[in-house]
């Protein structure tokens, strides 16, 4: 099987998993899909999932560990740079899907390329399927600092970079899902306090602004 994808002319990336989708008029999700969707800044709209005519959700195929929820672990792999492509094979040496810490200091981890990691936390959630999370691209090292309890969850963020809110859409009991950016950080010192491990997942009366460009 080849587990390379690389997106069409449409902005879409087949594989035995399910589709990269980049919204467009052309393009034409189904369960199981992952769909890119670009929001304008400063609008604050949260767009309804794109969802296709078949019931299955081969996304859930990729993911035989089940241990990261839909919103960090779609957010972390759009946004990872070590494949191009969201799906590959889970024999790969290189892969990781961790769960660090417990509680409010949970903190997600998944492989980007061979000497990095994406960490993902979920911030909180909206009444309506809107959920959250922050993410950022970390060195390998430093994911096994954090796991061998070296550095205390707490920093988790602190020396990762392309750091940024992500909000995931997504439909019950079936893996399909927008996911676009929210908020970017320059620095782990402009997130704000709330975000980081350690506070308490919160639920949010509105859907946060889109600020990120």
């Amino acid at each position: 099987m080849n587990d390379d994808v690389e997106p069409d002319e449409d902005g879409d990336g087949e594989s035995e998993y399910g589709r990269m989708v980049v919204d467009s008029p052309r393009s034409h999700p189904e369960p199981g899909d992952v769909v890119f969707t670009s929001v304008p800044p400063g609008t604050g709209v949260v767009p309804e999932p794109l969802v296709g005519r078949r019931l299955s959700s081969p996304l859930e195929d990729d993911e035989p560990e089940g241990v990261i929820p839909p919103s960090p672990l779609l957010a972390m792999k759009m946004r990872r740079h070590g494949q191009m492509h969201i799906f590959h094979s889970h024999d790969d040496d290189t892969r990781v899907r961790d769960v660090l810490g417990d509680g409010d200091e949970t903190l997600y981890v998944i492989d980007d390329g061979r000497n990095h990691v994406m960490l993902g936390r979920r911030v909180g959630s909206t009444e309506t399927g809107a959920e959250y999370s922050l993410i950022g691209r970390a060195q390998l090292e430093w994911y096994f600092s954090l796991k061998g309890g070296d550095v205390e969850l707490r920093e988790a963020f602190s020396q990762a970079r392309d750091l940024r809110v992500c909000c995931t859409v997504s439909l019950e009991d079936v893996l399909t899902a927008n996911v676009f950016d929210v908020e970017n950080f320059a620095s782990a010192a402009e997130i704000p306090e709330d975000y980081l491990p350690g506070h308490p997942y919160m639920s949010f009366a509105d859907d946060l602004e889109v600020t990120a460009d």
